[in-house]
């Protein structure tokens, strides 16, 4: 018995229930992908949750080491009740409104730390991150390069050791990550020194974001796949234009706010990269998220409705020649 060729072989636009359509795959694969991103994405977050809770004492063993001397103890926050925190308190359920109406940018990673405000001017204040970087390497942190901001042009002739500037410097050390935010704008503002101590992305969160990612990929891909063959004698309608309509809400907020995230990475160093939910644009277009999650929903549940079949009977014979004369 021959093999069947490679024409007679099922396509994968077959297997997806549309033979004929030139779009088919291209759009099971968005959809898989999208599934994807978003499974991983709480998956990690989830993964956040396992972190070690910061505490005052280490806090002040940590900011102690790097600016010794400094009573840090009067100036430090409380320790935070939660991982993530939105002006600086937990999401509750009482602010959930303030968190999908525009307010979700601020939902961030808990920290600890404080402001010394010295009356420092610019060539102090170099002169003081100069030597908390010192004090860095010799305490075995992963040190990256400050990221100097000017706060007037500093063209020709100007000093840039003491032009009115922010220098930020990040850098980590196991499951440490510290912030140090040196301000020194003179007359245009208060003058001093901002740290702050943090966790980086726990070990746990990569396996967790890879499992559930490749699981909700191959849930995509199979939802897309279930709703293409249920309709795919409807033609391109209403479940057509529910999963355009929802991959746009998705998407764009990852069009938007991925480049700048990315553009932020590669101008300021990070020890530990931003959450992946955050390059997905959540949760501060988390209310588009919500709306295309509930038009996705709509699609499959528009897929579910019975469809008509076409039973052997109801298909009347073509009359051919025989039996018109048969009718005479």
């Amino acid at each position: 018995m021959s093999e069947p060729s490679v024409q007679d072989r099922p396509t994968l636009r077959a297997r997806l229930g549309r033979p004929a359509s030139r779009t088919v795959v291209a759009l099971a694969l968005l959809a898989a992908l999208s599934s994807g991103l978003f499974a991983a994405s709480v998956a990690s977050w989830a993964a956040w949750w396992t972190i070690r809770p910061l505490t005052t004492a280490e806090a002040v063993e940590v900011l102690t080491e790097l600016m010794p001397g400094t009573d840090i103890t009067a100036h430090l926050s409380p320790e935070p009740d939660a991982v993530f925190v939105m002006y600086g308190e937990p999401v509750t359920w009482q602010r959930v409104d303030t968190l999908l109406l525009g307010d979700g940018g601020e939902y961030g990673l808990a920290g600890i730390g404080g402001s010394l405000g010295h009356d420092v001017g610019p060539g102090e204040q170099k002169q003081v991150l100069d030597g908390v970087v010192e004090r860095l390497r010799a305490g075995g942190w992963t040190v990256g390069y400050p990221k100097v901001t000017f706060l007037d042009p500093c063209g020709a002739g100007c000093d840039p050791d003491t032009a009115a500037r922010e220098t930020v410097l990040n850098a980590g050390r196991g499951d440490q990550v510290v912030s140090v935010s040196g301000f020194a704008a003179g007359s245009r503002g208060s003058n001093g020194f901002g740290i702050t101590l943090t966790r980086p992305t726990p070990v746990a969160g990569y396996p967790a974001a890879v499992v559930a990612g490749l699981a909700g990929a191959l849930a995509g891909w199979w939802l897309f796949a279930w709703a293409s063959r249920r309709t795919a004698s409807r033609g391109a309608g209403v479940t057509t234009t529910l999963f355009g309509f929802a991959m746009f809400l998705w998407w764009a907020p990852i069009v938007l706010t991925a480049p700048q995230l990315l553009r932020h990475h590669l101008g300021e160093y990070h020890y530990s990269w931003h959450p992946m939910w955050e390059w997905l644009g959540l949760p501060a277009f988390s209310l588009l998220f919500l709306g295309g999650l509930a038009l996705a929903l709509l699609a499959l549940a528009v897929a579910a409705l019975p469809t008509r079949r076409v039973r052997p009977h109801d298909v009347l014979p073509h009359p051919g020649p025989d039996s018109a004369v048969a009718s005479v």
